[in-house]
C-alpha cells in the first residue's frame, strides 16, 4: 500500500510558519508568493490537496502498482517529512528551535519540486482513465 495515508491528519490544521517564528527566508525567485511564510503554507497546502486525491484514487483502487508512482510518493514524503513535521508542532503548540526551523525553510523547495512531479505522475493517470473522446 502506498505511503498515502500518514500525513492526511494534517489536512485541516495550518498556520505555518510566520515570518517572526521562522526568520524571513526569502522566496523562490520564480514564486508568486510575496513571502516565504506564504510560500511555505502553499507548499503546504498544495500537498495536502495532492494526499487527499491520492487517499481517494487508492481507496478507488485506482493507483498504479509500479516502481515509478511508487518511488515518487515516497521521494515526495521523505522530502516534505520535515515541512509535515513543523505543522504537526505548530498544531500542538510546541516550542522549535531555531536550528530546526531553518532545517524547514532549507527544505521547502525540495518538497515543493516533489510535489510537482507527484503531481505530473497523477495527470497521466487522469488521461489514462479520461473516456476517449468522441469524433464527429
Amino acid at each position: 500500500m502506498p505511503m498515502v495515508l500518514p500525513r492526511l491528519k494534517f489536512l485541516t490544521l495550518f498556520s505555518l510558519v510566520v515570518c517572526g517564528a521562522v526568520g524571513c527566508a526569502s522566496v523562490p525567485a520564480n514564486s508568486q508568493h510575496d513571502s516565504f511564510a506564504d510560500y511555505a503554507e502553499s507548499v503546504f497546502r498544495h500537498q495536502s490537496a495532492l494526499l487527499s486525491r491520492l487517499m481517494m484514487l487508492s481507496e478507488a483502487e485506482q493507483l498504479p502498482d509500479n516502481e515509478a508512482f511508487e518511488n515518487a510518493e515516497q521521494t515526495m514524503h521523505d522530502a516534505c517529512h520535515l515541512l509535515n513535521e513543523y505543522a504537526e508542532r505548530e498544531s500542538d503548540g510546541e516550542h522549535m528551535g531555531l536550528r530546526f526551523k531553518a532545517k524547514v525553510q532549507a527544505s521547502i523547495e525540495g518538497c515543493d519540486a516533489s510535489i510537482q512531479k507527484m503531481e505530473a505522475l497523477m495527470s497521466g493517470l487522469d488521461q489514462e482513465q479520461a473516456p476517449p473522446h468522441a469524433h464527429p
